[in-house]
């Protein structure tokens, strides 16, 4: 639990910190039947540019929060601080690669009882379990500001997740991500 609270303290930081922010909003889903949404909120935390060359750079701090749902089984939450790598190319296309040593939280639908001291059954208030989801991500995208002027980027991702505990072992997860990225000030 320290660890995650250390977590969001050096994310909430890094969000008031940093320079040329962005915002992203995304459909988030492991897979189409699991839809959900995802907003981040995206920093740089180091960019570059070579003189010759019109291809940026950047290396970025993206804390994010996930929600998702698995009809008739539970609905998930993911806590991701995101460091990530993205090429921005001359013609506006861009090429991304992430990890994240994400926190996953579950919470069962429907009723979940479990047998009380005194034998009888009780409720049990969001009922679920928390996991480590360690993830690694790759994704492209095109930024319309680049030859339209457009202060507006799209993107699509992949996903690959480990979730540790899962039962006895883990389980690895896929999940795509489709969404825009809109810059809050101009960097």
């Amino acid at each position: 639990m320290q660890q995650i609270v250390c977590t969001i303290g050096l994310a909430v930081i890094c969000m008031f910190t940093a320079q040329a922010q962005a915002i992203r909003v995304a459909y988030f889903g492991e897979t189409v039947t699991h839809y959900g949404v995802k907003v981040a909120y995206e920093s740089p935390i180091y960019r570059y540019q070579k003189k010759a060359s019109s291809t940026q750079k950047s290396f970025l701090f993206t804390p994010g929060l996930a929600v998702y749902r698995h009809p008739a089984n539970h609905v998930g939450v993911i806590l991701s601080p995101e460091f990530a790598y993205r090429r921005l190319g001359r013609r506006g296309g861009t090429f991304e690669l992430a990890i994240s040593p994400s926190y996953f939280r579950y919470f069962l639908e429907g009723q979940t009882f479990e047998v009380g001291e005194n034998g009888q059954f009780e409720r049990v208030p969001l009922a679920g379990r928390h996991a480590f989801l360690p993830t690694v991500s790759i994704g492209w995208g095109k930024d319309l500001s680049v030859r339209r002027q457009i202060p507006l980027a799209w993107y699509a991702r992949l996903n690959v997740m480990q979730q540790r505990p899962y039962n006895a072992s883990s389980l690895l997860r896929f999940g795509i991500e489709l969404g825009i990225i809109k810059p809050l000030k101009k960097s």
